[in-house]
C-alpha cells in the first residue's frame, strides 16, 4: 500500500500500549495529533522519537480541534477517532478533497457513526455510544481511506470487512500487525479483502519482544 508507513506506524504507536521507539518521527502534525489524544511523545537529540501509547480503546477527548497540514494524515486521524464516544473536530489546514471526505463519511455512516464535513477543512464527530462493524466495498478507494477505515474498525467490537481493494494490502497489514492488530487477508476475483477484528489488545513492538520499531 502507498499510505505512508511512517505515519501509520506513528499513529499505531500512539494507540498501542507501551513504548515504541521510532528512528524517524511521523511529522509534527501526526505527533501533535496523537499527543492531543493522550499519547506521550519524547523527541531525542539523535532524531529518534519515543512514543508511549494509550492502549486500544483508550484515546482521550482532545481539548482543542486536532489539526494537521496534509489531508492524507488528517483522514487517518479522522478514522482513528471516529468510533469513540466523544465530540471531536479534525482539521486539515490545507483543505480536504471533498470527494474523499464524502466517501469516508458514507462509510462511517454505514457503521452508525455521526460525522459531517464542516466547510472544506474540517470533519466534525458528534460522538455516539455505539458503532457497529460493517461490510465495505473499497473499489475506487485510495490507500489512505482503506487505512482510515481500518483504524475505525480497530476501535469497535466485531469484524469489519473491507472488500475489493484495488492493490495488494500486504504492507498495510504488516504495519498494523506489528502492533498486534488482527487482520485477515483473502485474495479473490483479482482483488483483495480484509477482515479486521476490533478491540484487540494492541501493544508496542518493544513489549512484544522487539527492542526497537524502526518506523
Amino acid at each position: 500500500m502507498n499510505a505512508p508507513d511512517m505515519h501509520l506506524a506513528t499513529i499505531l504507536a500512539g494507540l498501542a500500549a507501551g513504548e515504541t521507539v521510532c528512528q524517524q518521527g511521523g511529522g509534527e502534525g501526526v505527533l501533535g495529533a496523537i499527543e492531543a489524544l493522550g499519547a506521550r511523545v519524547r523527541q531525542h537529540k539523535d532524531g529518534a522519537t519515543t512514543i508511549t501509547g494509550v492502549g486500544n480503546g483508550c484515546l482521550l477527548q482532545p481539548l482543542t480541534p486536532v489539526s494537521l497540514d496534509a489531508s492524507g494524515e488528517a483522514l487517518l486521524v479522522a478514522g482513528l477517532v471516529a468510533p469513540y464516544d466523544m465530540a471531536t473536530r479534525v482539521v486539515c489546514t490545507s483543505g480536504f478533497d471533498s470527494d474523499r471526505v464524502a466517501t469516508l463519511l458514507d462509510a462511517l455512516a454505514v457503521m452508525g457513526i455521526q460525522a459531517e464535513a464542516e466547510g472544506r477543512d474540517a470533519i466534525v464527530f458528534a460522538g455516539q455510544a455505539v458503532a457497529n462493524p460493517a461490510v465495505h466495498d473499497a473499489a475506487g478507494w485510495g490507500d489512505d481511506l482503506v487505512a482510515a477505515i481500518t483504524f475505525t474498525a480497530l476501535g469497535m467490537p466485531g469484524v469489519t470487512r473491507i472488500r475489493h481493494l484495488p492493490r495488494d494490502p500486504a504492507a498495510l497489514v504488516e504495519t498494523f500487525s506489528r502492533f498486534g492488530a488482527r487482520i485477515d487477508v483473502t485474495a479473490a476475483d483479482g482483488g483483495w479483502s480484509l477482515a479486521v477484528t476490533g478491540q484487540t489488545d494492541m501493544r508496542a513492538p518493544a513489549d512484544a519482544g522487539t527492542k526497537e520499531d524502526r518506523a
